[in-house]
Order: C-alpha cells, then sequence, then structure tokens
C-alpha cells in the first residue's frame, strides 16, 4: 500500500517534504522502530482517544504510554482510548494497526507530546505495516505548530 491515500492527499496539499522508508512486516510501533532500525524515541504513535465531544489523537514516542491524566488535565476534558472498530472507521484507507501519526490528515484534533520535539527527525506509519514516514524536526514542528502539546507520555 505504502502511504495511505488520505495522508499522501495531506502531505501534497501541504507540501509536506517527507522520505518513506521500507522495512520488514511489523505489528506495533516499537516493533517497527527495531525492524527499521530507528529509535524508539523517534518513532511517533497516534493512540486514538474518545470522549463526549468526540475523537483525538494523542501522539506519543513508540517507547512511552500515553498519559491519559495528563491529557484530560491539559484539554479539560476526560478521554478513554476509543475502540478498535472506531479507529478502524475513522482510518478506513490503512490497515488495522498501522495508524499515521498525523491526525489532522484525518480531521482529528491532536496533541502531542513534547519529547518528540528534541529529536532530530520523526518517524511514523503511513497506513500499513512495511512503510514509514520520516519528517525532520522542523517538518514535525510546522505540522504540529497548531495543536496542543506537553508531557502526555510516561
Amino acid at each position: 500500500m505504502s502511504v495511505s491515500p488520505t495522508l499522501q492527499s495531506y502531505l501534497n496539499r501541504g507540501d509536506i517534504p517527507y522520505r518513506l522508508i521500507r522495512h520488514p512486516y511489523t505489528e506495533t510501533s516499537l516493533s517497527t522502530a527495531i525492524s527499521a532500525h530507528v529509535p524508539a524515541r523517534r518513532m511517533a504513535k497516534g493512540v486514538v482517544l474518545r470522549d463526549d465531544e468526540g475523537f483525538m489523537m494523542a501522539v506519543v514516542p513508540s517507547d512511552r504510554r500515553v498519559d491519559l491524566q495528563a491529557i484530560n488535565r491539559q484539554m479539560g476534558r476526560v478521554f478513554s482510548p476509543a475502540a478498535q472498530k472506531d479507529v478502524r472507521i475513522l482510518f478506513r484507507d490503512c490497515n488495522k494497526g498501522a495508524v499515521p501519526a498525523l491526525g489532522q490528515a484525518y480531521n482529528l484534533k491532536v496533541i502531542w507530546d513534547d519529547h518528540l520535539a528534541s529529536e532530530p527527525d520523526c518517524y511514523m506509519e503511513a497506513g500499513d505495516h512495511q512503510d514509514l514516514l520520516c519528517i525532520s524536526q522542523s517538518t514535525f514542528k510546522k505540522v504540529m505548530s497548531e495543536n496542543p502539546h506537553g508531557m502526555i507520555s510516561h
């Protein structure tokens, strides 16, 4: 599949530079980082959250876990993880478990972890289990600039 059509359209519309890296098939973002020889702290994973108002994506390094309490405090809302069936509907052009960490491409609000800002580049699923999208730190900060951020992982 390579880059999901929705993500590809978002990247093209925004004239966002990226590299695509092929790697052996993996199921999790952490195993993808290992397989692609990418430091896990540079591999961003998107975790879809839900509350009464709708869905949102938290973007954190693959070697960390989402801190729901920190997100809820910062956003003034009460989120919980979204059901897998909802994630499959939201990301229908992606393989199950290969959600790109650019939720804004799918019209989701995004909150991202500050740990990602200090890395020289950022890797993320491209929509399948064999391709990684790589963007520079400056590009990452630019595409995330309108989104809230903070220490939202542990």
